[in-house]
């Protein structure tokens, strides 16, 4: 009775083996935005262990910190000469071993996609039918003036000098703003350094809505993760993309609902425990002698750096 209700393969005795190779079989978008959501998970979990040890930065006040980083991006962008950008990088990575921050990431964050977009904006800038200057590089060169209607295509095209040194200067100033910028976000904790934007003045409800994003955006990322993981554990061989394309649509606006009425929920409870428009925080940041002497340190040295940088002149 029993071997009457097994199916056939399962009552064989003898099965083919399998065989190696064969196509591979491509990941799909359900797949890739549940390595998607690993890996931000992996980066916020990243950022949130760096900012909480011990280090240079991280023991400095948020407010001295972020005022005193900021001043040397307004440094980096006043700076004329490339020495000056270069010994502001090397205080940068300095900075950056001192509060115990890795390199290899901090570098590969930075260089990986600085140069990509940047130099994709000053490409045309190098060349002399944008920038006039002294030919370094020639590409190639016509016996006269090309004319195609009403413009005119000059004879010669090269790579300039001039054009290729403020280039560079643009990609190395970007570099200098983002690594602060990075240096800043790997060494605070997000909550705190909302916080400590108070102190430039930003409005405290586009604080608090920053806020709250945080908080919440990664109870969303479960959610979503969950809609994703419950999906792929039902389905069965392979769905087409218009099936592909419903499901993601459906995700969506379940989603979108679902923050809705959670937003709904969280303002009536905050309501409900004497919320008027103001956050309150047992938190008291005290600004100490090591504060000040540290952020002190940072602003006396981006005054010397523009000292030397209008000495040295470009």
């Amino acid at each position: 009775m029993a071997n009457k209700s097994l199916p056939a393969w399962l009552l064989a005795e003898e099965y083919s083996p399998v065989r190696p190779g064969g196509r591979k079989r491509r990941p799909g978008f359900a797949e890739k935005t549940l390595r998607d959501l690993a890996h931000l998970g992996q980066e916020v979990l990243f950022s949130e262990e760096l900012a909480g040890r011990r280090g240079w930065l991280q023991d400095l006040d948020p407010r001295c910190k972020l005022l005193s980083l900021l001043w040397l991006m307004v440094v980096a962008g006043l700076a004329r000469h490339p020495l000056t950008l270069i010994v502001i990088y090397l205080g940068v990575i300095l900075l950056a071993v001192q509060s115990r921050v890795p390199a290899g990431p901090f570098l590969k964050r930075v260089w990986l996609f600085v140069p990509l977009f940047t130099g994709i904006m000053v490409l045309p800038s190098l060349f002399n039918w944008v920038h006039q200057g002294d030919p370094l590089v020639v590409l190639f060169r016509l016996p006269a003036p090309l004319r195609l209607g009403p413009w005119q295509v000059p004879a010669l095209l090269a790579i300039t000098r001039q054009g290729l040194a403020g280039a560079g200067m643009l990609i190395l100033r970007v570099g200098v703003a983002v690594s602060l910028g990075l240096l800043v976000t790997l060494t605070t904790r997000w909550a705190v350094l909302l916080r400590a934007l108070r102190v430039l003045r930003v409005p405290r409800i586009f604080i608090l809505t920053l806020t709250l994003t945080y908080r919440y955006i990664f109870l969303l990322l479960k959610l979503t993760e969950e809609m994703f993981v419950a999906r792929q554990s039902r389905l069965v061989g392979r769905m087409d993309r218009r099936m592909n394309y419903r499901f993601l649509a459906g995700s969506m606006g379940n989603l979108l609902a679902r923050a809705y009425f959670l937003s709904e929920e969280v303002y009536q409870a905050m309501l409900a425990r004497g919320f008027k428009g103001e956050v309150r925080t047992k938190e008291d940041w005290r600004l100490t002698l090591p504060d000040y002497r540290r952020a002190a340190g940072i602003i006396l040295a981006g005054i010397i750096l523009l000292g030397g940088d209008h000495y040295l002149g470009w």
